[in-house]
């Protein structure tokens, strides 16, 4: 009984956390499978973080120097 009890826990926090990622990327995955959905996942991090680069060098570039 305890068993059924933490496995239909783990069942529902992992499905719990399957939809957040779902919520997370801007694609329809309802047709993805859970790996179709981890790939999108890590595919949307990087975008983000080369995003997050791209801008920093834009900040970089365009804020005045301190070596003047």
């Amino acid at each position: 009984m305890v068993r059924v009890e933490r496995s239909r826990r783990l069942e529902d926090e992992i499905g719990r956390k399957v939809r957040v990622l779902k919520k997370l990327i801007p694609i329809n995955c309802e047709d993805l499978g859970l790996e179709g959905i981890f790939r999108e996942t890590a595919d949307y991090i990087l975008a983000l973080e080369m995003r997050v680069k791209v801008m920093q060098d834009m900040v970089n570039v365009l804020s005045p120097s301190n070596s003047d």
